[in-house]
C-alpha cells in the first residue's frame, strides 16, 4: 500500500472548500475539487467541538487509515477534504468505514 498524500497548506483548503462538490451525513462531510493531476491527495478538518486532543487526534488517524485502505472508493485526479461533524469522535473503526465509503461513492456518482 502506498503512503497517502496530504493537504496541510492553508490556501489548498480555501480552495477546496470553495470551488468543490460535497455529500454529507450526520458525521461526515467530503468535498472534493479536481486537481489537475493523475493523484489523489486528502485533508483532514476536526474542530474542537469533536472532543478533546487526544479524541480528535485518534479520528484523524482512523481516518488517513480508512482512505488508505479504501484509495479505489476515491477517482483519481480529485483533492478530497474530509470534515468531522460534532459526535463523529464516538464512531468505532467500522462505522467510520461505512460511513466514508458510503460517502464517497456518492460523491464519485455527482462528480462524473
Amino acid at each position: 500500500m502506498s503512503k497517502l498524500k496530504i493537504i496541510k497548506k492553508s490556501n489548498e483548503f480555501s480552495k477546496i472548500f470553495a470551488q468543490g462538490r460535497s455529500v454529507a451525513d450526520d458525521k461526515f462531510v467530503i468535498i472534493a475539487r479536481k486537481n489537475g493531476s493523475d493523484s489523489i491527495r486528502f485533508g483532514f478538518s476536526i474542530s474542537k467541538k469533536v472532543g478533546k486532543a487526544v479524541t480528535r487526534n485518534m479520528l484523524k488517524r482512523l481516518l488517513k487509515e480508512v482512505c488508505r485502505l479504501d484509495m479505489h472508493n476515491f477517482t483519481s485526479g480529485y483533492d478530497y477534504m474530509i470534515i468531522a461533524r460534532k459526535g463523529s469522535g464516538k464512531c468505532d473503526f467500522y462505522e467510520v468505514k461505512a460511513r466514508i465509503s458510503n460517502l464517497a461513492s456518492r460523491l464519485r456518482k455527482k462528480i462524473s
